[in-house]
């Protein structure tokens, strides 16, 4: 598990997803043409990595993104957050999902996301 995570904190790994256009243009218009599933909600995303999916979520509406993520990523995603001027409605967790203390999360959560494909659909 440590390769794993250590491999996911990484730039290289999340670049190389970030350069998978598809895959990233894909994701982006299925959250902003789908603003109902998103406007107001709680959202959790497992494993963000830089936190793509959950910058995603927050365009399109959502009112707190909990984003998880096992590997050192997680920090870099909390600075990408308080650049863009979201770190008041976007929580950074890193660590591992089931590491995780039911009391770190102060809402419900309505809606699930994470990406568990990896670079063009073949890393995990």
């Amino acid at each position: 598990a440590m390769q794993y995570f250590y491999s996911y904190g990484l730039f290289q790994s999340q670049q190389n997803m970030m350069q998978d256009l598809i895959r990233t243009g894909t994701y982006h218009r299925a959250f902003l043409s789908n603003p109902e599933d998103f406007r107001d909600k709680i959202v959790m995303d497992v494993g963000c990595g830089s936190g793509l999916l959950s910058f995603f979520a927050l365009q399109a509406g959502a009112k707190r993104v909990y984003a998880v993520e096992g590997s050192r990523m997680a920090q870099h995603a909390q600075k990408i957050a308080a650049a863009n001027g979201w770190a008041d409605r976007m929580t950074v967790l890193e660590a591992r999902l089931e590491d995780i203390s039911p009391t770190a999360i102060a809402d419900e959560i309505d809606v699930i996301v994470s990406e568990p494909m990896g670079t063009l659909l073949l890393n995990e």
